[in-house]
């Protein structure tokens, strides 16, 4: 939890300053090019955090890093203000906590769908249209197959679920079964 904390503190200095320049859907972008490049490279992310490793070192190979993606500057002290306190393992909780806001910022909000089978492009639409009438903001559902549902739906939105999946409707038979 302490983790979600520190990355939304960083998140938000971030996002404070994108909203003054007007560039806070790019540092989101950028964000995630670092992240992404980070998952693929796994030795240059263990180098930038392993505290083994002389920090002028980590500095260095940080800074190659940013000039080679053409970083933007205030993504660039971020970084290096995560190099110097140890916390370059944030970073993914900091895209997360970032986009978090990014979406609050445009009256969007995520969530899920599972299904047992694929969900049609216009069974979604008017999914996210209905919950967007209910809660008042746009919607945007990933989709998740996933076989154990048997059959219906299961979406979370906000912490919220709603499960019409029939693993759930037989699960609550066997529950009223039991209790008779």
């Amino acid at each position: 939890m302490i983790q979600h904390a520190i990355a939304r503190r960083y998140a938000k200095g971030l996002f404070s300053v994108g909203e003054k320049d007007g560039k806070y859907s790019e540092y989101l972008a950028e964000l995630g090019k670092i992240v992404d490049l980070f998952e693929r490279e796994k030795q240059v992310g263990r180098a930038l955090m392993l505290p083994l490793l002389e920090m002028d070192l980590r500095k260095d190979l940080l800074g190659e890093v940013l000039r080679i993606l053409g970083t933007s500057i205030p993504l660039a002290n971020m970084l290096r203000l995560l190099l110097e306190n140890n916390r370059m393992g944030y970073l993914p909780y900091i895209r997360q906590q970032y986009g978090d806001l990014l979406d609050e910022k445009e009256g969007r909000v995520k969530g899920t769908l599972w299904s047992a089978f694929p969900v049609d492009g216009q069974v979604k639409a008017r999914i996210e249209q209905a919950l967007k009438q209910k809660i008042r903001k746009d919607v945007v559902l990933q989709t998740v197959e996933d076989k154990s549902l048997i059959g219906g739906l299961k979406i979370q939105v906000r912490g919220t679920i709603i499960d019409g999946s029939v693993k759930r409707q037989l699960e609550n038979l066997r529950e009223n079964i039991l209790k008779e």
